[in-house]
């Protein structure tokens, strides 16, 4: 199968695909009650979509856009895209103008979409969503520092601002009652421990449980690296370190990178031996100190990495990968963020007629998809035009490669319970992770493909980002994504293209 592609790769001709360019947007997101100014779109029809979540205990949700000059139309649609015209949207605003509202009284938790279309052009006009909360909402506890894997011992809070309120844990696993364990005011974490907790107010309403780990590294513990896994939730205290490992052969291309959440940490690497603390004296043989170092042709051994805490941190994510020659596509694990929604489709949706999913109300299982080129080349795809691996979707207008990921939903063991389809995509850059990429998007839906450093990003709220669960009981389970299932595509790495990552789903 590789080699018929390859042969597709080198006879495609360079014929001018009819699409609608970058029509899979990544939707900006809004933060409830910041609003968003001089919004402009000057193409008649151009629809443009954001993103706002939800809190639990929401009185409603009001979506505004005001000033400006021209018109606008607005829709809204939980869980999902909006579509152009509001066929496929939960709420519409269309009065002429820019200024519209929607208003939606005792909202659902979670992700709610905004679609802002242009009506003919506009403007100046700016967006706001306003998420009040009930009155007496009891909201979940905060967990401070963040959970997440850390380098020593960690002092760790469970607080609320709710006056009169108390917050009750537990450490079993079981959910926490009102005869629960009252939470003292620091909790001392020198091993793996798992956290449940709730508020009570003084009147004896509980709230939602939220739950928190925090992992226990021993000082001086260091975790060997595979290259293909990256490493997750790591945390620290100002001062802290985490120390790695990876065994690589010689004249290869190593790359280390840390990224994501807050706070501010720096990396070294030294073949042969953990780095010294501190900044390297010059000369020394620490290869480098910053976020992301590349070493372009490694000597065979040991590369040990330290990742020290300038600041405090959490959240942050590590990986340790050689760079071949071509194209190597990764899932993300840490953009899927799942979630549960039900939903209604109709048979003149575009789903229905796809085959993605039958009509009538639906259970889903959505998720995000961002897949990665690690490799030191572009994957570049041939022309779709009499291509076999590529379908043309008349509901979007333009080609999607066949098959590109699919994914499973697994019980704790690791037994399939439900399989999504395997969802054909539309290869593009849609979002540029590596700090020395390329500085601008090259491939779209009229040229596909993802540059080195690049990703390409499917939403949840897109048709098919789903799997169907029915019936299935509220639990614990595992999602698993894979990226080139069949191994179509050219890559130098296959071993990296499976991630599971656990999720909770919710009862109907």
């Amino acid at each position: 199968m590789k080699t018929v592609l390859s042969l597709l790769l080198l006879i495609a001709s360079a014929v001018q695909v009819h699409g609608h360019g970058l029509v899979t947007p990544f939707p900006k997101v809004l933060q409830a009650g910041v609003p968003m100014a001089g919004l402009t779109a000057s193409d008649p029809g151009d629809l443009t979509v954001y993103k706002v979540l939800v809190p639990t205990g929401a009185q409603r949700l009001t979506v505004v856009t005001t000033g400006g000059s021209g018109g606008v139309r607005l829709y809204l649609r939980q869980g999902a895209q909006p579509t152009r015209n509001g066929e496929e949207s939960d709420y519409e605003s269309v009065y002429p103008g820019t200024r519209q509202q929607i208003v939606v009284q005792a909202p659902g938790a979670g992700p709610w979409y905004i679609g802002l279309q242009a009506e003919g052009t506009y403007s100046g006009v700016q967006l706001r969503a306003i998420t009040p909360l009930e009155k007496g909402a009891v909201l979940p506890p905060v967990f401070s520092p963040q959970p997440g894997i850390y380098p020593a011992p960690v002092t760790c809070r469970i607080t609320t601002r709710l006056k009169g309120a108390v917050v009750r844990h537990t450490t079993d696993g079981n959910d926490p009652t009102s005869a629960s364990a009252v939470t003292p005011a620091t909790l001392e974490v020198t091993a793996d421990t798992s956290f449940k907790a709730r508020v009570y107010s003084s009147g004896g309403t509980e709230g939602p449980v939220a739950e928190a780990t925090y992992q226990v590294r021993p000082p001086g513990d260091i975790l060997d690296l595979d290259g293909d896994s990256p490493v997750r939730h790591l945390a620290s205290a100002k001062g802290g370190r985490h120390l790695f490992r990876i065994i690589v052969t010689a004249n290869q291309r190593l790359v280390i990178q840390s990224e994501g959440g807050k706070g501010k940490s720096t990396l070294s690497v030294l073949r042969g031996s953990v780095p010294p603390a501190g900044k390297p004296a010059a000369g020394s043989s620490v290869l480098h100190h910053g976020s992301r170092i590349t070493i372009p042709a490694t000597e065979a051994g040991d590369y040990f990495i330290a990742l020290d805490a300038t600041t405090a941190y959490a959240g942050r994510t590590l990986m340790a990968y050689v760079a071949g020659n071509g194209a190597d596509l990764m899932p993300w694990a840490d953009a899927l963020e799942p979630y549960v929604s039900v939903e209604e489709f109709s048979e003149l949706s575009c789903e229905v007629e796809e085959g993605l999913i039958g009509a009538g109300e639906r259970r889903l299982l959505r998720y995000n998809t961002e897949v990665r080129n690690l490799g030191a080349q572009d994957m570049v795809m041939p022309s779709p035009e009499g291509n076999p691996f590529f379908e043309y979707h008349d509901c979007h207008g333009h080609y999607h490669f066949k098959a590109f990921a699919s994914s499973r939903l697994l019980d704790l063991e690791g037994n399939e319970l439900r399989a999504g389809n395997k969802v054909s995509f539309c290869l593009l850059d849609g979002l540029r992770w590596r700090s020395d990429a390329a500085a601008g998007p090259r491939y779209d839906c009229e040229n596909q493909g993802i540059q080195a450093g690049w990703a390409d990003v499917y939403d949840s709220g897109l048709p098919g980002q789903w799997i169907e669960i029915g019936d299935l009981p509220a639990g614990n389970y595992l999602l698993e994504l894979t990226v080139n299932p069949e191994g179509i595509l050219p890559e130098t790495n296959y071993d990296n293209n499976v991630i599971t990552v656990p999720v909770t789903v919710t009862a109907e």
